[in-house]
């Protein structure tokens, strides 16, 4: 599938009725009633993870698996942070509301912000919890970054999801922990689109060895037959627990300020700093926005109104400046030239390089099984096969 990118001008774009989803996105279906189909995969997610008293019965009854499974450990379960709100408010929730022993783990891939590493050493501290912090070698960072610049790929920061998953599952099979804890939700942050954030492992070595300009000495890939291992020898699960609270927003963030002294990193993901050149490279060579995907989650949940969302879409993120995008190239080492001749070449996608995703497919059914028993992370199945 090679999907040709919507215009630049909303006005020339089509547009779900419901939501802000529109051309932009490859491949976006429609129903009679002009309601897109993320809409409708929203819709179902509702019904599969419940909020309110059924969602805490869910929760409590995942916090005594992982108590059980704890027993004897230090730990009963390991906890991705970032020290933006969403991952803050994780390790809260895990640790004074489930009454569990986590252990925060964080991945640094050179590009974090002071007020997040601010945010996590005081939550940290707070909540006596331990934080392991797995810090990539940064000029291995920098080249595998600058692999996907120049591959003419939608999403550039590849490094940092690759080295979130590395990290998370490397350290619970090390620990001897079988549950990872994720904040990642569907009615907050929505469903990306497969063809703009497709990673494994097999793919990641082919940017590699097609754009890469010298080798990476310590870089550690997750590929195929490490998540076979971790998932059906090592036993881990994930879990996203944020499908079951409703604790969102404003009232999240009131929290964190008051019992922490968190500091609001700014944007969504801006705790990474390097997302001011992830947004400007989507914006000025794909023609869409990043947004989109976080706005029309929040306007389903009724969030923010539609018309909110579209205004916010109408002016560029507030952190993409010309002196940011100057700062990330000039980090990364690359000319604006360069860049920009990256820019007006050709468009490409995941499906242009090797990836296991064919594989993948002939085990859709097997797939979503394990993703409904937390032996894969929960909306893996959805974003895998329902979005492309």
């Amino acid at each position: 599938m090679k999907p040709t990118p919507g215009p630049a001008i909303a006005g020339q774009r089509r547009m779900c009725v419901r939501c802000v989803m529109d051309e932009t996105v490859p491949g976006i279906r429609f129903d009679e009633s002009g309601v897109c189909g993320y809409c409708h995969l929203h819709d179902r997610l509702e019904q599969a993870f419940p909020t309110g008293p059924e969602g805490r019965r869910v929760l409590e009854q995942l916090a005594e698996r992982m108590r059980r499974a704890g027993q004897g450990r230090p730990y009963d379960c390991v906890v991705g942070v970032s020290g933006g709100r969403d991952t803050s408010y994780c390790l809260h929730y895990v640790k004074r509301e489930l009454g569990l022993r986590p252990l925060a783990v964080h991945f640094d891939n050179g590009w974090d912000s002071e007020t997040a590493k601010t945010n996590l050493a005081r939550l940290c501290a707070a909540l006596d919890v331990d934080l392991h912090t797995v810090i990539m070698d940064w000029p291995d960072s920098q080249e595998l970054t600058n692999c996907t610049i120049r591959a003419g790929v939608p999403y550039i920061d590849v490094t940092d999801d690759i080295g979130i998953a590395s990290s998370l599952y490397r350290t619970a099979a090390r620990e001897g922990v079988r549950y990872i804890v994720m904040s990642h939700s569907f009615r907050e942050e929505g469903i990306t689109p497969l063809l703009w954030n497709y990673i494994d492992g097999r793919y990641v070595r082919a940017l590699i060895r097609r754009h890469a300009t010298r080798p990476l000495k310590t870089f550690k890939n997750v590929d195929l037959h490490h998540m076979l291992w971790w998932t059906f020898i090592k036993g881990i699960r994930v879990v996203n627990i944020t499908n079951y609270y409703d604790d969102t927003g404003e009232k999240v963030e009131r929290l964190l300020e008051r019992e922490y002294g968190w500091v609001d990193t700014g944007q969504h993901h801006m705790d990474n700093e390097l997302f001011a050149l992830v947004y400007h490279y989507a914006r000025h060579k794909f023609g869409f926005d990043w947004r989109v995907v976080e706005l029309s989650a929040k306007v389903r949940c009724g969030v923010i109104s539609r018309e909110q969302a579209l205004d916010a879409l109408s002016r560029p993120p507030f952190f993409e400046t010309e002196e940011m995008v100057s700062y990330c190239l000039e980090k990364q080492g690359m000319s604006r030239e360069e860049y920009e001749a990256i820019l007006r070449g050709p468009n490409r996608y995941f499906t242009d390089y090797p990836s296991w995703y064919p594989l993948l497919r002939l085990f859709r059914l097997p797939i979503r099984w394990l993703c409904r028993a937390h032996a894969l992370p929960e909306h893996a199945y959805e974003k895998f096969f329902e979005t492309m």
